[in-house]
Formats: C-alpha cells, sequence, structure tokens
C-alpha cells in the first residue's frame, strides 16, 4: 500500500503540474483522503460507467487523462447528471486525480508516445501539442493510414486528402483534439488528429489529413502511465472504456 500523495508525486514528475494550461484542470478533482491506496483504476474518462467499476473493483484511486471538472460549480446536485458522479465519488470515498494536457505536453507524453509507436523518428514539437517525426522510408497513404488504423485499433478512418497526397514520409500528429492547427501547419504528408470537423477538413489542402478517433489516439496511452507506477506496492487495472461512436 501506498499514500495517494506519493503516487501523484510520481506522476507529476514525469508530467509536471505547471506543463497544464490555463483553461484546463489537471490535479485533484475529488480528494477524500491520504490514505493508504491499495487499489487504482486508470482510464481516459471520469464518467459514470468508470466510476462504478473502480467502485465495484474495491479501487480508492482512480486516475483519468480527462478531468472530472472543468467549469465552475455553484452548487451540488443528485439529479444532475454530470455532478451525481461527483457525489457518488465522495460517498464511497474514491479519490479522483487527472492528468491532462500535462499528460500531452512532457516528454514521452501522449503526442511522443503515439509517434514513437508509428515508427517515426527525429520527433520534435512543432506546436504546442503537436509532434513531427519521419518514416524511415516513404509509404503509400493507403499503406499508411492501415498502419495507422491497426496501432490505433479502431474499426474506422476518416481521410481528407485534398491535396492529393500519394507518398508518406513526414508526419504530424496531435493526440485526441487538433484539428484546430490544421492551418498552421507546413512541410508534411500527413497530419493525423481527431475530432476534425467539415470546415476543418475543407482547410486541409496542402497535406492529407486522418482523423483517427479522441478516443482512440488517447486511450492507447494506459498501458504507459500502469508502467510508470509499475514499481509501487499497489494492484494497477485499467478499466473497460469504449468509444461513444459506433459505425455501422
Amino acid at each position: 500500500m501506498v499514500k495517494s500523495s506519493k503516487i501523484i508525486a510520481k506522476i507529476e514528475k514525469f508530467a509536471p503540474h505547471e506543463l497544464a494550461c490555463e483553461w484546463d484542470n489537471s490535479g485533484w478533482q475529488v480528494f477524500c483522503n491520504n490514505n493508504d491506496i491499495k487499489k487504482v483504476m486508470l482510464a481516459l474518462n471520469p464518467d459514470e460507467e468508470v466510476i462504478n467499476q473502480a467502485i465495484t473493483n474495491n479501487c480508492n484511486l482512480l486516475i483519468t487523462h480527462h478531468p472530472l471538472i472543468f467549469s465552475k460549480i455553484n452548487r451540488l446536485s443528485i439529479k444532475n447528471p454530470n455532478q451525481s458522479v461527483i457525489i457518488k465519488a465522495i460517498q464511497n470515498e474514491l479519490n479522483i486525480y487527472s492528468a491532462h494536457t500535462n499528460l500531452d505536453k512532457t516528454e514521452g507524453g501522449t503526442g511522443d508516445y503515439l509517434a514513437e509507436i508509428l515508427g517515426l523518428t527525429g520527433i520534435e514539437t512543432i506546436e504546442e501539442f503537436v509532434k513531427k517525426g519521419s518514416l524511415a522510408k516513404p509509404v503509400s497513404i493507403e499503406k499508411f493510414a492501415l498502419t495507422v488504423k491497426k496501432v490505433v485499433n479502431t474499426d474506422c478512418l476518416r481521410i481528407i486528402n485534398n491535396a492529393n497526397t500519394e507518398m508518406v514520409k513526414n508526419v504530424a500528429l496531435c493526440t485526441g483534439s487538433g484539428a484546430d492547427f490544421i492551418h498552421k501547419l507546413r512541410d508534411i504528408d500527413v497530419y493525423i488528429t481527431g475530432d476534425v470537423k467539415y470546415h476543418n477538413a475543407l482547410n486541409a489542402i496542402k497535406f492529407a489529413v486522418i482523423d483517427a478517433g479522441h478516443f482512440e489516439t488517447e486511450v492507447l496511452y494506459l498501458p504507459v502511465i500502469k508502467k510508470l507506477l509499475s514499481d509501487l506496492d499497489i494492484e494497477i487495472i485499467i478499466a473497460e472504456e469504449k468509444s461513444p461512436w459506433k459505425t455501422l
């Protein structure tokens, strides 16, 4: 068993809290106590299903990527679905901590990891959350898209190729929601991100864009957090989660 403060200190040593954006709410979402932690659950989203899983599995600490609380709360009501989960966590003494944009921006964070498992080299940060790297040798856009599909474990990719890109060598990526960076990027063959909207797609005229999904590009990072905490005397489990989208 380990004090919750020791567990969080290890996470914040890897992904310092000061890296988080001003608009973000990384850090403690629900702090019940600093008691000994026996079992930790890792998840992408602190939604009701995940919180129920944590309680059922007798976890007393839930660590998520996305924060539970973003905006100011003036009052709590059990009738409000977004607030009822906070009440449920407190009632069950479930501590909840989120490492969000600090985990995206830190060295070895979400973007670096996706770039690494895609086989990119020379990885660098070119925008706040955007990573850029190169493949060892060019491959066709079709072959590269299939590689991305396999890596993020999705049934469906959306590809925008207004630029008629045929071969891929230089790649940029942003895990989660990074479509707003499309108009800023240069000198790449393809950009990988999630949450690409219609007008984002229209603006993609200089390179191909692969929408690999917000959920899919981030949930694959949870085993990295598990490995980070593996030397502590705690049991760590990863929540069962799935994308809210269904493909027919």
